[in-house]
């Protein structure tokens, strides 16, 4: 009864589109008015025990330290470099956006805060060299999946704390499946704009003119080796990492750039309360519903279900996969993470997928998410940008989407793309 009212109840509410965080607590709520089986106030401990953690300090950190560059004009600056490099090619513009989002992943550690970033100066440059505004919000808004998969990534923080794995080992194993990402897509874009005739600009950059963007890029180019070249070398933990940089980027925003007042903080803060806030409501709801879960057995009920199925091991995995993704069209990323990783977990490892493995899984499917709807955060980002409604976008995304789904495949069953590095320096196993 009480795995009915869990069930049915977040049904109901997603289906009344109650959001997701509301939508957990009340359904956490009712199943155990239901089963009596725990008082209330574990509901209210669990959620504050649950938030209560030196790790997840780093979300807050890492919002934070994605505006101030936001507002600091690294993302300018990083456009600037790459145009450099490649805005002279067929569809030049298209790839001067994948490799600001790729350059500002590795700063930002958000997908939508990656569109924002990039998508609110690509967008409308490439409108204005005629490139069709379908295929310019879609170029973005893939590219800035990569913004949860390529270190550090919030996603990738929350699966460590869930599943109780190394973040670092996680941060070292997305490193190639994202720059693989962003090859493909790359790739992708370059075909599209030489079928639709989106020529690069009409002049190379010279070698001065290179050098002179890298050197205006460069203190924005140096943060991830600081952040993350300090986590591989055991200097700073993870949380640590998002506090420098914090520092880092206030730094560059205030002293070097000078493009911040000490007024904007004011609104900085602001918006890092409110996007902060939102995700640890998610993770502190979602972590309750995850425990009545494990209290009803429902974890083991499924493992042991899908590990007696009279099929290959593959076609699990690839059952596994599907309904990742389909999830992911429906649930925000974080919740889906606290709430099938430990469902799903024990499964795979019964079908021999290291935790690593699974959790790069796990965060590549959620990339697919933000590019499907309803839910689709990077298609709502890139549509208030471009003008188009959630629909356009998603179409003109769509073949970057499919594109990921087979990607996805791939890296499920080539598990030494994502252990290869992790085994390197990691030492994982």
């Amino acid at each position: 009864m009480a795995t009915l009212v869990l069930f049915g109840s977040f049904v109901v509410l997603m289906i009344l589109s109650v959001p997701i965080a509301f939508a957990l607590g009340i359904s956490s709520v009712l199943t155990l008015l239901v089963s009596k089986k725990i008082s209330l106030n574990y509901f209210a401990q669990g959620m504050f025990t649950t938030i209560d953690s030196y790790a997840l300090m780093a979300i807050p950190l890492f919002v934070f330290a994605g505006l101030i560059m936001e507002y600091g004009g690294l993302s300018r600056r990083l456009i600037n470099f790459a145009k450099s490099l490649v805005g002279h090619q067929t569809g030049g513009l298209a790839g001067v956006s994948i490799i600001a989002c790729t350059i500002f992943a590795a700063l930002s550690g958000s997908g939508p805060a990656t569109v924002a970033a990039i998508g609110g100066i690509m967008i409308p440059a490439m409108a204005a060299e005629k490139y069709d505004l379908g295929f310019s919000s879609g170029v973005v808004a893939s590219a800035g999946t990569l913004g949860i998969i390529i270190p550090p990534s919030i996603p990738l923080i929350i699966y460590g704390i869930v599943t109780n794995t190394s973040i670092g080992d996680l941060f070292i194993a997305g490193i190639i499946p994202g720059l693989l990402i962003a090859a493909l897509l790359w790739s992708l874009s370059f075909i599209i704009s030489k079928r639709r005739g989106f020529i690069g600009a009409e002049k190379k950059a010279s070698r001065a003119e290179r050098m002179a963007a890298l050197k205006e890029a460069r203190w924005a180019l140096l943060m991830p080796i600081v952040v993350l070249g300090g986590i591989y070398g055991g200097v700073f933990t993870p949380t640590e990492a998002a506090g420098v940089a914090v520092a880092y980027s206030a730094i560059i925003g205030i002293f070097i750039y000078r493009e911040i007042k000490i007024q904007d903080f004011v609104e900085l803060f602001k918006r890092t309360t409110l996007i902060s806030g939102i995700i640890l409501i998610i993770i502190a709801t979602a972590s309750t519903y995850g425990r009545i879960l494990t209290i009803e057995r429902i974890p083991v009920i499924i493992a042991d279900f899908l590990v007696a199925l009279p099929v290959p091991s593959w076609f699990i995995i690839c059952l596994i996969v599907v309904l990742l993704i389909f999830i992911g069209m429906f649930m925000e990323t974080i919740a889906g993470i606290i709430l099938l990783a430990p469902v799903l977990l024990p499964v795979v490892i019964q079908l021999g997928i290291n935790p690593l493995h699974f959790g790069i899984i796990m965060i590549l499917a959620a990339e697919i998410g933000f590019l499907t709807p309803p839910v689709g955060d990077n298609l709502n980002v890139a549509s208030a940008i471009s003008g188009l409604t959630l629909e356009q976008v998603a179409k003109a995304t769509l073949p970057f989407t499919i594109s990921l789904i087979i990607l996805l495949f791939v890296f499920t069953f080539a598990e030494p793309l994502i252990m290869f590095l992790p085994k390197l320096i990691g030492g994982a196993r």
